[in-house]
């Protein structure tokens, strides 16, 4: 399971720029390649473990955009870095779930 947190934390925090941080909300495009990025860090952490599946694939895809775009619509607020901890809970619960089944 370590190797899925990293995978999470490489392709959510170290591979996303401020620009795309930015503007994934605003061009859909832009969300679709931070999603993808993320799902292939995560797909091949489990092609490491020998536990990919191309159902994952979708399940990570569709999933990652769906709570994103949901943390997208938030109001840009100083209270808003509240909506981080869901946001990381889903992902870290796909992670948890890909590992398992």
């Amino acid at each position: 399971m370590i190797w899925l947190i990293f995978a999470h934390y490489i392709g959510d925090i170290a591979l996303q720029g401020d620009w795309q941080a930015q503007n994934k909300g605003k061009l859909w495009y832009v969300m679709l390649s931070h999603c993808m990025i993320w799902t292939a860090c995560i797909s091949i952490a489990l092609q490491y473990l020998g536990i990919f599946a191309m159902w994952k694939v979708l399940f990570l895809l569709t999933g990652h955009w769906a709570c994103d775009k949901w943390k997208t619509t938030k109001p840009k607020t100083p209270e808003a870095w509240k909506y981080i901890y869901p946001d990381q809970a889903w992902h870290l619960l796909q992670c948890l779930i890909v590992y398992f089944y």
